[in-house]
């Protein structure tokens, strides 16, 4: 049975991988190549929660474009069945639990005990969460309210089965190394790159403090600079334990769930990063291959505008397959 239609949508700023699969309300079944039934009726075939892995790509050189379960099927014609990625079986679970000076890990690690999902373990940054209260959050909703108390600096994404939650900009920068996941030429294996647009941290100056609020009132907050970023096109001093640039507008964010003074720095560093970045903001629009996903790097090259060239951030990526062809559309962030 061949699919009508099929789409797929991922980001970092979202843990919901989407997918929907569009398909004939009658088909033949076939397993090996080889036809298993007489016409049958597609929707029986299909029940909410059934594993899902969508794979696409070029002459048997197929790419895991998700991995989920279906979250509903839709009776129309054709017949369309959206799936969810591995947040499906958070959205199923139920917590009651109060977490006090707890390590972020640990907070995922509990989460995630009777799923099937794994953690990203080595990437998942040492942060101390003063305060969680979950009463009857399902595990979606305990991820939203992490993303909430840590004022989105904190970013969860899942790699198929793998969640991932920590400070990607931080991480990213941080490496010494930018190898590319694939390149894409403008021009050449890029059908449309007019949805560009140039930004430059010159003109996004910005300082950014986290102000760590005890239950006496006292506020943290660090006064020396023992650490230095560079970002990509100017430096920028961060100072420890809560502020990170020195110039421009000043942004305070107050929080009573954080107070640990090696946490609220690097989520001042993550948030300045993101106010404060040379990159792009925008889409292009590819062939299937090159394969990517989100968080990787790519390459972009442009003999005509050379100034476009380098390493950028994966933020996003939406894939799609028809009748009309296959196009991944990849959402471009800060230059690496």
């Amino acid at each position: 049975m061949k699919p009508h239609e099929v789409k797929v949508n991922k980001s970092i700023y979202e843990f919901v991988d989407k997918a929907v699969i569009k398909v004939p309300i009658t088909a033949r079944i076939t397993r090996a190549g080889r036809v298993i039934t007489e016409s049958a009726d597609t929707a029986k075939k299909f029940d909410e929660g059934d594993k899902v892995i969508i794979k696409l790509g070029y002459n048997s050189q197929l790419q895991t474009e998700f991995e989920g379960f279906i979250s509903r099927i839709n009776f129309t014609s054709p017949l369309e069945i959206e799936c969810e990625g591995y947040s499906y079986q958070l959205r199923n679970m139920t917590y009651t639990k109060t977490f006090v000076h707890a390590q972020l890990l640990d907070i995922l690690k509990y989460l995630v005990a009777s799923t099937d999902i794994a953690l990203d373990e080595k990437n998942i940054p040492s942060l101390i969460i003063e305060k969680l209260l979950l009463q009857g959050h399902n595990g979606c909703e305990a991820l939203d309210e992490i993303k909430k108390i840590t004022h989105g600096t904190i970013r969860a994404f899942f790699r198929g089965n793998m969640l991932f939650m920590g400070l990607v900009l931080t991480d990213q920068l941080s490496r010494t190394t930018v190898k590319p996941d694939a390149i894409y030429r403008l021009g050449w294996n890029v059908v449309k790159d007019d949805n560009l647009k140039l930004r430059q941290a010159k003109n996004q100056d910005v300082t950014v403090k986290f102000l760590g609020i005890h239950k006496s009132g006292d506020v943290q907050q660090a006064e020396e600079s023992t650490d230095v970023l560079f970002l990509p096109g100017k430096s920028k001093k961060v100072k420890t334990t809560g502020t990170a640039g020195d110039e421009g507008e000043t942004k305070i964010v107050k929080t009573r769930s954080v107070i640990d003074k090696d946490s609220l720095n690097k989520l001042a560093k993550e948030l300045h990063t993101s106010l404060s970045y040379t990159g792009y903001e925008g889409k292009i629009t590819a062939f299937l291959q090159p394969f990517c996903r989100p968080a990787q790097r790519v390459e972009i090259r442009d003999t005509k505008y050379p100034e476009r060239n380098g390493v950028y951030l994966v933020e996003s990526t939406e894939v799609s397959y028809g009748t009309n062809g296959a196009r991944r559309v990849i959402g471009i962030g800060i230059k690496l």
